[in-house]
């Protein structure tokens, strides 16, 4: 899986994203996402590198997609 992130400030479908905000998955067409990666309007990264937050808690942002917490990071991150 690959994450979208916008270079500088970007206004996506109506919806402002500052420099870094991860862009919906889903939510742009792969013709949009090639044509903005060209122009250098978003940079894409490799779910190895970045995990979505939007994958990570599908419940509060409707995402289909959905990735899971290590437990490592339940540990650390969740309350018990």
């Amino acid at each position: 899986m690959t994450t979208l992130v916008a270079r500088k400030q970007r206004t996506i479908e109506g919806k402002s994203y500052a420099h870094g905000a991860e862009i919906p998955p889903g939510l742009l067409s792969d013709d949009a996402v090639a044509s903005m990666l060209d122009a250098q309007q978003l940079t894409e990264y490799d779910s190895s590198e970045r995990r979505s937050l939007y994958r990570l808690f599908p419940s509060f942002s409707d995402c289909k997609e959905q990735e899971e917490l290590t437990q490592e990071e339940l540990n650390e991150l969740c309350l018990p």
